[in-house]
């Protein structure tokens, strides 16, 4: 294992010293080739983290932008390799199959994390989950903004520790028709074969986008072994197939948004053993949004805006077959009405006050068959009613951020998500202090679920999670090319929800008492014009916050399970020639833990220690191949065939997910542009 450990860093470091050579020899052939200035990275403007276009030094969170040159350049082949170049974020495994995201050591696939597709949420609503893999195109990402934080003072009860928010390219900026193919093979079959279109165009005074993504996909071609020691081959049978439509118009101020995504999947692996046969199991989700943005004077802006979500998650509706024991169907749908209305005052230059309200209400429906209600009824209703504020104020020494959030939820209660920041960037050097109180209000099935632990009631007994969190950043640019931020965070979740096996086939929820974590994140940005290079480093310590045993590792108070205590990524860009690039990626986990296997002598799950692991990739990119628009790409995956598995970050029986094998990737593309 040693050796073998050595040869990969041995090989990483030969293959970056080759390419740097190369790059050296070549820079100064091809210094006109950068896309994106560092100076005009920094000053970009977002959104996301306070309703206000602030840029990244100056915006009152902390925020990592992937744009759709990186993400190109990397070859990325779904949104799970996008992510896991961000710091702090990894990857694990829940059930059927299903994977999601960590952040800053937390389980963060429920409901804590608030993903959004040009400003719909993607999060489903019985759960407020969101299932990767295969499933989110990546060609039509302009950029990716994370917040590595709360955003509940803004967002509400689904960002409580981080929003990761999704733009899409816009009329203007495909300008024509775009249309991509993708196909990815693995040792024992084929990975995906996805196919991409786009069309927009600038029209006056507005623009319109239309974007397509449909394919079939793998999870791996490897073996899965349950925790009682059957086993399974993966290939063919754990199909990810997604299918996507998402429809943009806007209009001087008035903005309309179409989403409908279906994303298809076959598992065998159940919550606890292996099924007889792979079952299917569906996402449908139909998102629209209207929005006017209302200007009656200069300083103010009012926006009211309309949200229409339908879900059907989890469906699952195959007969099972006999002697199947832990199958259970699952047909279930629910619908979200939501109003919101929001108004922007700038009192003056230096001073700028958000204000707002929401009103939602959520409504499931279950199949006669198989309610799942605690009420015992096949329909139920939930609403919520919030109100929020924002102040920003400049002033010479600070930007000052001081805002927060009130939400009343009919069956789950009452929370506050107060926030104060300082932030500022002088020359070369900004800081921020943020200080946030965040919270993660229970879906309809988190409620359902509860109150199977209130036996003698049979209500739901669940509270919101009530969150508070501490961060610290400083970023200093070395020089006009190189920039470098570094950060520190505190985070404490107390009443943390909690998804446990009552019985190896039974799942509820509960309220556990806390978890958390405190940690370092890093971040060096180089970018010259020879290309670029991201260098990423974060690292967490849970000893002293989690005091929740669901998420604790058995052999180490500082880490959780499933999730690496350390993590560094590299990835970069070197331009051989006006067409073509070279882009490699590492990215380095630490150890983990997980359960893995069931103990007949002692009757309990052991804890297994998980090597650290380096998935290496590259990417081969060359533009306008032949003629202008056709551009191809090449890359390999997992370069050392490590086999990266998706450990469960919470105590279940499911044992932990075998992903790819080493997958070699082609992809091509052709755009044609309107005429202007």
């Amino acid at each position: 294992m040693l050796i073998r450990r050595n040869v990969q860093w041995c090989s990483v470091l030969m293959l970056f010293m080759v390419l740097s050579l190369t790059v050296n020899l070549l820079g100064q052939d091809v210094q006109d080739l950068m896309n994106c200035s560092l100076e005009e990275l920094l000053n970009m403007e977002v959104l996301v983290a306070s309703k206000k276009a602030m840029t990244l030094r100056e915006s009152p969170g902390i925020i990592t932008v992937v744009t759709a040159e990186e993400i190109q350049n990397s070859g990325a082949r779904d949104l799970i390799d996008v992510l896991h170049l961000v710091p702090g974020i990894s990857m694990g495994v829940d059930l059927v199959g299903a994977t999601g995201i960590s952040m800053r050591g937390t389980w963060a696939y429920e409901g804590k994390v608030l993903f959004m597709l040009d400003g719909q949420e993607l999060n489903e609503l019985l759960f407020s989950l969101v299932v990767l893999g295969n499933h989110y195109p990546v060609d039509h990402i302009k950029r990716i903004e994370v917040i590595r934080g709360p955003g509940s003072s803004i967002y509400g009860g689904l960002s409580e520790v981080g929003v990761i928010n999704i733009i899409t390219k816009g009329g203007g900026d495909v300008n024509g028709i775009s249309a991509g193919v993708t196909y990815g093979q693995m040792s024992g079959g084929f990975a995906r074969r996805n196919g991409t279109f786009s069309i927009g165009k600038q029209i006056e005074s507005g623009e319109i986008s239309l974007h397509g993504f449909f394919g079939q996909g793998n999870r791996s071609d490897q073996i899965y072994t349950d925790v009682f020691g059957d086993s399974y081959n993966m290939t063919d049978r754990a199909e990810l197939n997604p299918l996507m439509i998402n429809f943009g118009f806007k209009y001087k101020d008035l903005s309309v948004r179409f989403i409908y995504d279906k994303y298809s999947a076959t598992s065998m692996d159940g919550s606890t053993s292996i099924f007889q046969k792979d079952y299917g199991v569906y996402w449908k989700s139909i998102l629209g949004e209207l929005t006017y943005d209302w200007k009656i004077s200069d300083k103010l802006t009012v926006t009211p805006k309309l949200n229409i979500k339908y879900d059907t998650p989890w469906y699952q509706d195959d007969e099972p077959l006999d002697g199947e024991l832990f199958y259970v169907k699952y047909l279930h749908k629910a619908t979200r009405l939501k109003g919101n209305i929001t108004a922007s005052y700038d009192v003056n230059e230096n001073i700028n006050i958000i204000a707002g309200a929401e009103f939602y209400r959520d409504k499931q429906e279950d199949e006669p068959e198989t309610p799942t209600i605690w009420t015992g009824e096949s329909e139920i209703e939930y609403d919520n009613k919030s109100a929020f504020i924002q102040t920003i104020i400049k002033t010479k020494f600070a930007n000052i951020t001081v805002g927060g959030r009130y939400d009343d939820h009919s069956q789950a209660g009452d929370a506050f998500a107060p926030r104060f920041g300082l932030t500022k960037a002088f020359d070369r050097v900004h800081f921020k202090v943020l200080y946030s109180e965040a919270f993660r209000s229970p879906a309809t099935e988190n409620l359902n679920a509860s109150a199977l632990l209130d036996t003698l009631n049979n209500i739901p007994s669940l509270r919101p999670e009530d969150t508070q969190v501490i961060e610290m950043e400083v970023g200093y640019k070395l020089t006009p090319d190189v920039f470098m931020t570094a950060n520190i965070y505190r985070i404490v979740v107390n009443d943390v929800m909690v998804y446990f096996p009552v019985t190896p086939e039974v799942y509820a929820y509960k309220n556990g008492e806390r978890t958390g974590s405190k940690g370092l994140e890093m971040e060096l940005r180089i970018r010259k014009g020879w290309g670029y290079v991201n260098l990423c480093y974060s690292y967490y310590n849970a000893k002293g916050i989690n005091k929740t045993f669901d998420f604790a590792t058995p052999e180490s108070e500082s880490s959780m399970l499933g999730v690496p205590q350390h993590k560094l990524t590299m990835n970069g860009s070197y331009k051989i020639s006006k067409r073509f690039s070279v882009n490699p990626s590492i990215i380095y986990l630490g150890k983990r833990y997980g359960y893995n296997n069931f103990d007949f002598v002692i009757e309990d799950l052991v804890p297994e220690e998980y090597d650290a692991e380096i998935l290496a990739n590259i990417y081969f990119k060359c533009n306008d191949l032949f003629v202008d628009g056709l551009n191809v790409g090449f890359g390999v995956y997992d370069i050392f065939n490590s086999k990266y598995q998706f450990v469960a970050p919470a105590l279940t029986w499911h044992a932990p997910l075998p992903g790819p094998s080493r997958e070699f990737v082609f992809r091509l593309s052709y755009d044609f542009n309107f005429k202007e």
